[in-house]
């Protein structure tokens, strides 16, 4: 059976961060949704319409090429702002039938909103991430895991052991296998 890794948490958590080491260390591919639209922007350029609603459109986009591409790998680590309460979201993840074991990138949302707002400062900003700033109710929308297999919750306001967290993903996943 397929094995899903899901990153998840607040927009600057740290997912990213934490999700591209974590699929080097379980030597699974990594499907990111920012990697998937950054490469669609550069392909594409500016949008005919305002910028933000390009960046959405593409950021839709990289949401069904993430799961298009996820369907025909074993395994994979997911690493997106996928929101706990959105059907569809969940839909697309439980239609993948895989054991699937969640990373939550639990931080407070001050942290978080601060970290974007950072990131969105910085010279090497890709210009296809557009906002600059988040709203307590956009935050609000990733503020607890999926919950759809077991979950790990990772404190990312301090450095994380990832070879330990890989462990802890393998025997998780093992332990689903073996049920």
């Amino acid at each position: 059976m397929r094995q899903v890794v899901v990153v998840s948490g607040y927009p600057g958590a740290g997912k990213t961060t934490l999700a591209v080491p974590l699929a080097e260390a379980l030597g699974f591919p990594l499907l990111a949704k920012d990697f998937i639209k950054e490469q669609l922007y550069d392909s594409l350029g500016p949008g005919p319409q305002d910028p933000l609603a390009w960046s959405r459109r593409l950021g839709s986009a990289s949401m069904e090429v993430l799961w298009g591409l996820a369907r025909w790998c074993p395994q994979v680590v997911l690493e997106a702002n996928f929101r706990p309460r959105s059907p569809y979201e969940r839909a697309k993840l439980a239609g993948l039938t895989a054991q699937l074991v969640e990373v939550y990138c639990r931080c407070p949302p001050e942290v978080a909103s601060r970290r974007f707002a950072e990131r969105a400062r910085l010279s090497r900003h890709h210009p296809a991430h557009v906002l600059t700033a988040l709203s307590p109710e956009l935050l609000s929308e990733y503020g607890a895991p999926l919950a759809l297999g077991p979950v790990l919750e990772v404190d990312t306001t301090r450095p994380i052991e990832v070879r330990p967290l890989a462990d802890a993903v393998r025997t998780m996943l093992e332990a689903a296998q073996s049920s």
